[in-house]
């Protein structure tokens, strides 16, 4: 009980600056993850975290998802490299009303001036370019006064610009000059099957994807017949005219899905795919740049796929004129598209809001910077659990008036009551005898919960979830940490 209570005073929101430095002592130590990396820091907090004597309390704020960018990168002055690398990871999780921020470019190109004992500047590259915008990463190596960061940038020449690409091959420094030189030697390199790795695996497949694979090899490929192969071969865009049509007439489904995803696709090809006996597959060529609208219209789909959007994990945004056509595409995938595009104009963004699709809706309530507040509650009692968190945290969210739902069935409906900023004492009170979890720990840490009863949860097995109320003062914070034997300052 002891070091839950000491993970609900780290948590909650309302603890004041004496009794969060208390929390950094090392008896405080089983609430070191929660006050350093589950929650936002008063500034003062997080100057003593920093410079606290303890690597393990410096590591854990690294990962913070509530640190912006500018504060993470201070992590680059600890003496500990381990510690001044991890400014270049993204937090493993990103807690609720939080998201992925790219580090300042001025940060970017500090480390690529000087990446550590730990990683190379080539390794520290394809870590910023998987974790920050690629782009934006490689543009800046590219542009590096170090020759060292522009040859390292040569690695990446399909996120380069033509114009970026030609200014690499005419660099100054012979090395970035030779860099630019290896790359178009390596793209050039056929791969024969001798040269495939032994077993197969993430690399193996990503040589299928992007490799110049020799005819020798596409043909064993082919004659081989593995789907998973196949499927992986049918994103490459080397391939000749006679394997794409081997893949577009594939037995398998999926093979021919993924093949009816490429670009190259002939009049002949797209029409036969559209009439595929697979929905699958004919869902997947809908969504095909080359079709007109009228031909996208006349694909037959019974039931469009159920939404599946993670928020942290998407594809770079195409330019605003092409989000837009797809706002006003037939097809609901592409207005799928569309709506998680924050740029969209005003009427564009409303048009979308009232589209009868459920996955529009969602993409557009999670991803526009001002959603409106009916499609956020709209949206809230449509989604999934995984969604609904972070809807109640969206800017614009319609609180007023959602004590109605104390009563609802649906738990997290129960939820949106406490929300309000009018929810009545007692409703409070009332949904500490919920039987979900979730619902009766949001009560404990209410801050409209009566004060006799939050007194009372305090000397009870609720303690942990009374203790994260920020109607809590500071006296009653520090009786916490004093029944705990958490020394008066830390050491």
């Amino acid at each position: 009980m002891r070091e839950q209570i000491l993970i609900g005073v780290a948590a909650n929101r309302g603890a004041p600056v004496d009794v969060l430095l208390r929390l950094l002592s090392d008896e405080a130590q089983a609430c070191w993850d929660a006050l350093c990396g589950e929650r936002d820091l008063p500034p003062a907090v997080l100057d003593a975290v920093l410079a606290h004597p303890d690597r393990l309390v410096r590591r854990r704020i690294a990962r913070n998802p509530y640190l912006d960018p500018a504060q993470r990168a201070r992590l680059l002055d600890d003496p500990d490299p381990k510690i001044a690398l991890a400014v270049v990871v993204q937090p493993v999780r990103w807690s609720t009303g939080t998201e992925p921020r790219p580090l300042p470019d001025d940060v970017v190109r500090r480390l690529l001036a000087d990446p550590g004992p730990m990683l190379t500047v080539e390794e520290l590259l394809n870590e910023l370019a998987s974790t920050q915008p690629g782009a934006t990463a490689v543009e800046i190596a590219a542009t590096h006064p170090q020759p060292e960061a522009r040859a390292a940038a040569c690695g990446f020449r399909g996120v380069l610009s033509d114009e970026r690409w030609l200014a690499l091959q005419r660099d100054p420094d012979p090395r970035v000059r030779a860099a630019t030189a290896a790359a178009i030697t390596r793209d050039a390199r056929l791969i024969e099957p001798a040269d495939m790795p032994p077993y197969r695996g993430h690399y193996h497949w990503q040589v299928l994807q992007v490799g110049r694979l020799s005819r020798t090899l596409v043909d064993q490929l082919t004659a081989e017949g593995d789907p998973v192969d196949l499927k992986f071969m049918a994103y490459n865009r080397h391939l000749p005219p006679d394997v794409v049509e081997l893949l577009v007439s594939h037995p398998d489904a999926g093979v021919r899905g993924t093949a009816a995803k490429r670009g190259d696709l002939s009049a002949e090809q797209l029409t036969r795919l559209s009439a595929d006996v697979d929905e699958g597959v004919r869902i997947t060529v809908s969504m095909h740049p080359a079709l007109s609208e009228s031909q996208r219209a006349a694909i037959v789909v019974s039931r469009w796929p159920r939404d599946s959007f993670d928020r942290l994990r998407q594809p770079p945004l195409p330019e605003l004129a092409i989000g837009i056509a797809r706002a006003y595409s037939v097809n609901p995938l592409l207005r799928r598209e569309a709506a998680r595009d924050p740029r969209l104009p005003h009427a564009v963004a409303a048009r979308l809001a009232e589209d009868p699709d459920q996955g529009v809706r969602l993409r557009l309530a999670l991803c526009h910077p001002s959603p409106p507040p009916p499609l956020l509650l709209r949206s809230y009692r449509e989604a999934g659990e995984r969604d609904r968190p972070h809807l109640a945290t969206r800017p614009g969210f319609p609180v007023a008036g959602l004590v109605r739902f104390a009563r609802d069935p649906d738990p997290m409906l129960r939820l949106l009551a406490l929300l309000d900023p009018e929810v009545p004492a007692d409703v409070v009170d009332g949904l500490l005898a919920d039987p979900v979890d979730q619902v009766w720990q949001a009560a404990a840490a209410h801050p409209r919960l009566p004060a006799d009863r939050l007194r009372e949860l305090l000397t009870g097995d609720r303690a942990p979830y009374a203790a994260t109320n920020p109607a809590l003062d500071g006296e009653t914070l520090h009786g916490l940490l004093d029944a705990a034997a958490i020394p008066a300052s830390p050491r």
